[in-house]
């Protein structure tokens, strides 16, 4: 219903546009100051190089604050269109090195509060169960 007008409750017709909401799947690539995500739905790809450093020489996510800024930067620019983040999803790949336990935990922090339910890392058992949905939200479904 792109481009249709809604009825304006104060007269006349909307500005708005219709726009269909999706659900977030995103691929996250973490590199040496640099992640890349990509959506699955759109397919929209995004290389953010980070302004300011998070990694170390022995680690691929150092500064927890520098990688969720560079974190949430890079995913802001590969959002397109409406979203919601009920049962936002994430796979997680690291290049070089592999992301030991507590940079995952770091990981997993970070897309937590930004409100992703569904965190996978590549070649590495899910060490936290996802927490079940509410009541009333599994009723829905």
């Amino acid at each position: 219903m792109t481009g249709s007008s809604y009825p304006n409750p104060l007269g006349g017709p909307s500005d708005e546009t219709g726009t269909m909401l999706f659900r977030i799947h995103f691929e996250i690539g973490i590199y040496p100051n640099r992640i890349q995500v990509s959506d699955r739905r759109s397919g929209r790809f995004v290389d953010f190089a980070a302004e300011v450093p998070f990694s170390s020489p022995s680690q691929l996510v150092a500064d927890p604050i520098y990688f969720e800024n560079a974190l949430v930067k890079a995913m802001r620019k590969a959002m397109s269109g409406g979203f919601i983040l009920f049962d936002a999803q994430a796979d997680i790949f690291s290049g070089g090195a592999e992301l030991d336990k507590s940079e995952r935990q770091t990981v997993r922090r970070a897309l937590r509060d930004i409100g992703f339910k569904t965190v996978r890392f590549e070649h590495a058992d899910d060490d936290e169960p996802m927490p079940p949905l509410p009541p009333a939200l599994s009723a829905l479904l």
